[in-house]
């Protein structure tokens, strides 16, 4: 298993509009395989009170949307957001809730459960979190979960990749994320599927279509697909 040179990485430095990293330094890693692979030349590790900071996306979770990700945990005894709102610490949040659960909570407290397949132990796998008509659907490595309350009541605003609260500095996110896309729509689940073995490059039109946001997190973070910025290293 190849060596991840985290002692030896780049230290943190200030960088300037369009995007912000808030204490500290996302880094570029090739990353070790786990039990599947994501279709990436790297990502983005998350340590300490490291994250992104974006602009404002609303996110349709009382009607459609969806969420994807691959990710990659390395601390496992906290809530992680992945995705979260810099005026909230429990609200407008998708977070891992534990080795088994996840949580998306709506700006108006809705909280959908969400039982894992696998656990996410230090393995990586692909998530996709998809609201329909405000009912939320689940798949981890293209297989369906389980939700409990799935009905959300309201619309949710997220800015923050990889923590939230203010500053990002509540359930922080600790570990690799890459290939990160946001939907105004809800994906078909043989679009998960598919999209799961795809970069952005190998999209097709219909896969790609109502897609606000995607981040590589291979280089940088910027949005490939959108204007939501995010920049974590030379463009």
């Amino acid at each position: 298993m190849p060596s991840l040179g985290l002692k030896n990485s780049v230290k943190s430095s200030v960088l300037s509009t369009p995007g912000i990293i808030r204490d500290g330094l996302v880094l570029k890693h090739n990353y070790n395989a786990g039990a599947v692979v994501p279709v990436s030349d790297g990502a983005a590790y998350f340590f300490n009170l490291d994250h992104i900071d974006i602009s404002a996306v609303p996110m349709d979770t009382d009607g459609n949307c969806s969420f994807v990700f691959w990710a990659k945990r390395n601390e496992l005894d906290t809530e992680d957001a992945v995705f979260g709102n810099t005026g909230e610490t429990g609200l407008k949040i998708l977070r891992f809730h534990d080795t088994t659960t996840m949580e998306l909570e709506s700006e108006d407290g809705d909280t959908a459960t969400i039982t894992l397949n696998t656990p996410n132990t230090y393995d990586w796998h692909h998530y996709a979190i998809i609201c329909t008509s405000g009912a939320v659907t689940a798949y981890q490595d293209g297989a369906s979960c389980s939700v409990a309350n799935p009905d959300m009541g309201s619309n949710t605003i997220f800015d923050l990749i990889g923590a939230a609260g203010t500053d990002g500095g509540s359930k922080n996110y600790q570990g690799y994320l890459c290939n990160v896309g946001l939907w105004s729509r809800a994906i078909a689940d043989t679009e998960v599927k598919s999209i799961m073995n795809k970069n952005y490059a190998g999209l097709t039109g219909g896969e790609s279509f109502n897609l606000i946001s995607w981040w590589n997190l291979s280089e940088h973070a910027r949005d490939a697909h959108g204007t939501n910025h995010g920049t974590v290293g030379p463009e």
